[in-house]
């Protein structure tokens, strides 16, 4: 859909100010979109205590970091900050400070358009572009609910590149790449993920989501020097509370368990 808009690319703009009232939506993924309502006010009572720090800190003058947003056309759409963005315009704060990625199309885009998902969308193209995974892996399905996670993905294929050109003594394709780390980390990953029927708890996300949520923490164990591995990072996962708090799998009465 991008694509039909001329979509010409997008660009990292820095951070600036930007005006509270051009703040129109968000990109993140459906499970963000549906814990504010489109004012931007928390609906659920978990979600009202976090904003209720975010105002205290404010109004109190404590740092906050500035918010993630993409900017469409003379609009903003929020990836990460939508608390900060309501605890503002609560205090009738004109604008806010955020960290900008540009995304430029020849035609304009309508109000009517979920912007998350046209942006998505054009990630994954790109991701695709670069990978030709629908070509090497016709059954792939990698679907991120939030964005910037297939760029999160590319840098994962191309330590994998770097790895193999090591054993191999000669540079591997990107392409050759990603179709090995699809079989070979990719899987493996999704493997754990499904026996331990992860999503069934978790609506709204995607494997990949838990994909790049278990290897994050799979990297830091291994830094850290740790016993790592997807079976430990899902664990940590857990323990960090993302699956912790919901106590039944897939609305049967059974105990959240990841052994």
């Amino acid at each position: 859909m991008l694509a039909a808009a001329g979509r010409e690319g997008q660009a990292a703009a820095g951070e600036r100010e930007i005006p509270l009232d051009r703040v129109v939506g968000s990109a993140s993924g459906s499970s963000k979109i549906s814990e504010f309502d489109p004012g931007f006010l928390p609906r659920s009572p978990r979600m009202r205590q976090r904003w209720m720090r975010v105002y205290t800190t404010m109004t109190e003058g404590g740092d906050m970091p500035p918010i993630d947003v993409y900017k469409v056309g003379d609009t903003y759409y929020v990836s990460d900050g939508h608390h900060r963005v309501s605890v503002a315009r609560t205090l009738g704060r004109k604008t806010i400070p955020a960290r900008v990625t540009e995304v430029r199309t020849r035609a304009p885009i309508g109000p009517e358009v979920d912007p998350g998902a046209l942006l998505r969308a054009a990630e994954f193209k790109a991701f695709l572009e670069q990978t030709r995974l629908d070509r090497t892996r016709p059954g792939a399905r990698l679907e991120c609910s939030r964005l910037g996670r297939y760029d999160e993905i590319l840098l994962h294929i191309a330590g994998h590149a770097y790895f193999l050109g090591l054993e191999r003594g000669q540079p591997v394709s990107l392409e050759e790449a990603a179709a090995g780390w699809y079989d070979n980390v990719y899987l493996p990953v999704v493997e754990v993920i499904r026996r331990h029927r992860v999503l069934e708890a978790l609506p709204g996300w995607t494997e990949t989501d838990l994909y790049v949520e278990v290897t994050r923490r799979w990297l830091a164990l291994s830094e850290a020097g740790e016993e790592a591995g997807p079976h430990v990072a899902l664990h940590r996962l857990a323990d960090e509370g993302v699956l912790r708090a919901l106590k039944w799998w897939g609305g049967r009465r059974r105990p959240l368990r990841l052994d």
